[in-house]
Parts: C-alpha cells; sequence; structure tokens
C-alpha cells in the first residue's frame, strides 16, 4: 500500500510537469463511446471515427445477451451478437486479425451488466466460444463493468475477460492484472458542471484519482461525466485516459484536430521597451508605418502574446481600438476590400483592388502623398499582387487579375514594391518594367542599398517562417526603412504579413502563432524607429478576421496554447487596431475601416 501512495505522489508530480505534453499525446484512441447502442449506427460511427473504446449495456433475456439501456428499449433485433460481436468479427477477418487497418490500434469493449452478473458472464462466456477471433486478439480489450464479481473471485473467468477496477478497492497483484481500467463516477467527486475549471479542492480529487490509477498502471475514466469541448480540454489536462461521449462526430474532430490547434513556443524573445515620448500629442507627422497583419484580430495576437509568454511588441501599444470590416457588397470581406478601405478611404465590392463599387480607379496613399514630396514602400510575405500589397499601388475589379495589377505598379507613385514570386511576372510585364527604369531583382539579400524605384521578387518571401524564411521580413522592413527615412519630405510604409491569414485558412495554430510573432519583431523596430525619429506614427492592424479562433488553453507561464476554428474563412469579427506615436489616441473606439486612410491623412496634416 505504501508503494502506491509513493506512486500516487509521483504520478501528480509528472501530471504538473507535462501539463502542455497532455495535448499531443491525446488522439481519437482516447475517446469512449459511451451508450454506443443509443447512436443512430451503432457501433459503426464510433468504429470509423476510430474510437479506442466503445461501451454496451446489456441484457440477459431467454439466454440471449440484449443490448439496451433500460429494460423498456430492450428488443429482440439488438443483441449483443448483432449490434457489436458480428461487426468485431466481420472487422477482425477483414483486416487480417486486425480490428483496425492499424494493427498498433487497440478497441476496447466495454459491457455494462445490468442484471445478475453471475448469470449474465455465464452466457457471455458461452457466447464468445463462437467468435475465438475475438477473444483469442491482442487488439481486443473485453472489459466487464456494472455488474462484476469480487476481485478474488476474477481468476474464475477467462483470462480474455477483464474487470473495471474501484479506486476505492486495493487489490492483489493477482486481482490488478485482471483490471482492465479504473472509472469513477464524476459527480460522486465532485459539483463542477464542466464550465470554467473545477474548484481547487476539486481539481486536486480528480488529480489524485487520476494518479490513483496510473500508479497501478491502468487507464481512468469518468462516467456521469459533461461532455462538451471545455470539459474535454480539462479532461486532457488532468490526464483523464478515456474521455467519455455521446456526441462521436464532435469528439472526433476535437481530437483528430488537437495537433493543427496546439502550439507550444520554443522561441521566447524580449520586447522592445517603449519610450511613450511622443505617443499621443497632436503634431503632424512626416512618417506613416501601416503594419498589417492580415486575418488578424484579438484572439491570434492572444495566442502570440500567449506563446511568448505573456510578451508582445504590439501589447506596448496604449492607443487601441476596433475596426469595422465589412465590405460595400457583404457582410464579411475578403481583403481586397478591406485594405482599399485603408489606402483610399473608400469601401468597395468584394474582390475589387483600388476601384469604388462602379470599377473607378481611386487614389491610393502613396499617390496622394507623393504631392507633398513624400516616397513610399510597401512590403508583403505572400504575392506582390495579392490584394492587400496590390491595394496601395494598383486598380483592378479583380484581385486575381495578377498581370494587369503588376502592370500599375509601373504607373503608380510607389517608389519600392517586396514580396513573393506572382504570375504576373509576365516577359511583357518584365520588358515594361525594365523600360520604366525600375530595378528589378530576384533576391532581397542581392541588394544592399535602393536608388532608384525597385521592385523585388523574392521566393524565400513565399515561404512560411516554420520553412526557412528565417529574418527576411525584417531585412525587408530594413532595406526598405533605410531607403525611405532619408526622405527629408517623409514616407508611407506598409508592410503585410500574409501568411498570418493563411493559418486561419488551414486552422493551423502552429502557422498562425508563429508567422505573428515574426510580424511582432518588426512592430517592435517600427516602435524603436518611432521614438528615434519623434515624427512617425505607428499603426497596427488586420484587414479581417480569419477562422473563427477562440482560445481553450493555454500557459502565459509555459508558452503554449490550445484553441479551436469555427471555419477556414473570413469572419465579421471587427479587427483590433493598436497605434503609437503622434496622434495615437485617434485611433481608439470603434470606426469603420475607412477611417484609417482618414486619420492617416490627417496625421500627415493633409486634407484630401
Amino acid at each position: 500500500m505504501k508503494q502506491i501512495k509513493i506512486g500516487v505522489l509521483l504520478a501528480m508530480a509528472i501530471f504538473s510537469q507535462n501539463q502542455a505534453q497532455n495535448y499531443l499525446q491525446y488522439n481519437v484512441s482516447n475517446a469512449h463511446s459511451h451508450n454506443d447502442y443509443e447512436q443512430e449506427i451503432p457501433f459503426w460511427q464510433a468504429y470509423y471515427a476510430n474510437f479506442g473504446s466503445i461501451e454496451a449495456d446489456v441484457f440477459l433475456v431467454n439466454g440471449k445477451l440484449w443490448v439496451a439501456h433500460t429494460e423498456k428499449e430492450l428488443s429482440p433485433d439488438r443483441t449483443l451478437e448483432s449490434l457489436y460481436l458480428d461487426n468485431i468479427s466481420k472487422q477482425i477477418k477483414l483486416n487480417k486479425g486486425n480490428i483496425y487497418q492499424d494493427p498498433n490500434k487497440k478497441l476496447q469493449l466495454l459491457i455494462d451488466v445490468k442484471q445478475d452478473y453471475k448469470t449474465t458472464l455465464d452466457a457471455l462466456v458461452s457466447t464468445l466460444k463462437n467468435y475465438p477471433e475475438i477473444t483469442n486478439n491482442q487488439g481486443i480489450r473485453i472489459v466487464i463493468t456494472g455488474g462484476r464479481p469480487l476481485p478474488g473471485d476474477f481468476k474464475n473467468y477467462p483470462t480474455y475477460l477483464y474487470f473495471d477496477g474501484d479506486l476505492d478497492k486495493k487489490y492483489t497483484s493477482d486481482e490488478l492484472k485482471r483490471v482492465g481500467l479504473f472509472s469513477a463516477d464524476l459527480q460522486g467527486l465532485v459539483k463542477w458542471n464542466g464550465k470554467g475549471i473545477p474548484r481547487d479542492e476539486e481539481t486536486d480529487r480528480i488529480k489524485k484519482a487520476v494518479a490513483t490509477a496510473h500508479a497501478q498502471q491502468k487507464p481512468v475514466r469518468f462516467y456521469g461525466a459533461p461532455d462538451f469541448p471545455n470539459a474535454w480540454v480539462n479532461f486532457i489536462d488532468l490526464g483523464v485516459d478515456y474521455i467519455n461521449t455521446d456526441h462521436i462526430p464532435d469528439l472526433k474532430k476535437f481530437l483528430n484536430t488537437i495537433p493543427k490547434n496546439f502550439y507550444k513556443n520554443t522561441k521566447e524573445y524580449s520586447t522592445y521597451t517603449p519610450t511613450y515620448n511622443t505617443d499621443g500629442i497632436v503634431k503632424n507627422v512626416k512618417n506613416v508605418i501601416l503594419l498589417i497583419p492580415d486575418g488578424t484580430s484579438l484572439p491570434q495576437y492572444y495566442a502570440a502574446f500567449t506563446a511568448n509568454k505573456g510578451k508582445l511588441n504590439v501589447f506596448n501599444m496604449k492607443a487601441t481600438g476596433l475596426s469595422k470590416t465589412n465590405s460595400s457588397n457583404a457582410y464579411i470581406t475578403d481583403s481586397a476590400p478591406g485594405s482599399t478601405a485603408f489606402a483610399t478611404g473608400v469601401k468597395t465590392k468584394n474582390t475589387f483592388v483600388g476601384v469604388d463599387e462602379m470599377g473607378k480607379a481611386i487614389a491610393q496613399i502613396p499617390d496622394i502623398i507623393e504631392g507633398q514630396g513624400m516616397t513610399s514602400g510597401l512590403i508583403s510575405t505572400g504575392d506582390v499582387t495579392d490584394a492587400t500589397p496590390a491595394d496601395f499601388y494598383a486598380h483592378s475589379d479583380n484581385r486575381n487579375s495578377s498581370e494587369p495589377i503588376l502592370k500599375d505598379f509601373i504607373s503608380s507613385k510607389t517608389k519600392i514594391l517586396i514580396g513573393g514570386p506572382t504570375n504576373g511576372l509576365t516577359p511583357e510585364n518584365l520588358q515594361k518594367i525594365k523600360e520604366a527604369k525600375i530595378d528589378t531583382y530576384q533576391d532581397l539579400k542581392s541588394v544592399k542599398k535602393i536608388n532608384n524605384r525597385t521592385l523585388i521578387i523574392d521566393p524565400l518571401a513565399s515561404q512560411r517562417i516554420t520553412n526557412g524564411r528565417g529574418n527576411w521580413l525584417a531585412d525587408a522592413f530594413d532595406l526598405t526603412l533605410n531607403d525611405l527615412k532619408e526622405n527629408k519630405k517623409g514616407f508611407f510604409m506598409m508592410v503585410e504579413a500574409s501568411q498570418t491569414d493563411g493559418g486561419g485558412h488551414s486552422n493551423n495554430l502552429e502557422q498562425l502563432v508563429t508567422e505573428l510573432l515574426d510580424f511582432d519583431h518588426v512592430v517592435g523596430k517600427a516602435m524603436k524607429f518611432a521614438d528615434e525619429n519623434k515624427e512617425t506614427l505607428v499603426i497596427v492592424l488586420g484587414d479581417h478576421e480569419t477562422g473563427g479562433l477562440t482560445l481553450l488553453d493555454g500557459s502565459l507561464k509555459d508558452g503554449w496554447v490550445f484553441g479551436n476554428f469555427s471555419t477556414n474563412d473570413h469572419t465579421s469579427i471587427p479587427s483590433s487596431v493598436f497605434a503609437y506615436g503622434p496622434h495615437s489616441k485617434e485611433f481608439t473606439g470603434l470606426f469603420e475601416n475607412t477611417e484609417i486612410f482618414n486619420k492617416i491623412l490627417r496625421a500627415y496634416g493633409i486634407k484630401k
């Protein structure tokens, strides 16, 4: 008994260290189809979901084992054989001796005995004699729960039968060998309803129960447990081995998407400490740096903040607001009208780039400020003709028209355009770009200094940060800033982190967070320049939210976060706005996305 107590303490200690790792160890093998026979398609729905455990309640009727929750629901066409044993046998034969195609994947069949266990188990043993492919199969474990013999009598039954254990009982080593798992009534332990987290003392009770089972090297499950995502999150946190569910498709999706919904940061960094000397003062600026992490709002920022252990440059900005993102013809915008609003102050239709609802070209910030002697540069980690950069230099009613969009750069007043490869770089366009005496490069690193109008199309730009892009975005920012800041009249710079949006579309939390953290380094650089220059306004905002991200769990201390996505497309959630420097206080409250344009011009002191 002393060894078990030591084992419990050790298991609880290990639990506290491995909370984040728990997520990556869970999959559908940890799913238990509770009262499976009440599903629309018993056995098959859980089986094709690759669940690791399935439960059937049985009654002995006329020598046959019938499956039902209560005697009122008994029916002769719903037997243990027809619903479960025959189907298991069929799959074993189909998979050449394995219950699942994957020979390492196992199935637990939990049989809940609802009547006298002696007669019921005798009938079960007799029935199973017809299924040697099941009883002799290492991939199948039959566990008896409900009515079952005393531990001392386990030895009286065939060795292929295991029994559900009681956490309050003490078992001999031989008896413990016959225990398949430990089950406990959650409602008998705690009053927690699955929302929020259990109280501390309730958490301790659950941890102790889990640790007791694990100290005896057995899995554990709780019945009478809440059955929805927040509860599942807590059970994973607490190390519960089998998660009970009556909602097979929901739990299947939840568990299968854990690898994409979980991220633990391995590259923590310190943020820039702002001086705030010019923050919020009312003074015309010479420079505006507009930073756009595509597809982001508060959930995405907070996910990155959590991953970096409670640090984010953008959260050091005191002026915060919300931007309404709808386009002129849709409640949910796409990127084209989203950043057209920033560039022109006009709401337009989805897929429209730098044009109004009628398709008429609108003046953009780079062209407007050029008349004041100012210059501009655009950077993107995506295609240089993608909607967001294109909105600042091109005019098209179709964001996918890469060739004419890139051609528009020639007549644009934008000095610098840097991004990834595009189909728009046709031989004809390349010739016209050369004729316009625009310097072109295919490698950012090869450019030491910008002298003329410049177009850099670098394949590395379109790589994800996890695929080796390195410091490309920060280097592009430095190169562009070093040129633009030499213009004494001032400049406008737009920097887009394109692939944060990709993380939302692909419901990939790792991509989203790593891209946003990479972008946040540039935010720190921009804030540092604003402090040094004293005439620069820095603005950070997304053009829309992508993915409908919610954050279900995480640790600010350990730098990991677990989320869930509601869609693989854009949503109508307003975008978070952050501002730093002179006029930053004008970016607070809720406003139309078109106001970004108007606020920028006012900060410059330009009257449109």
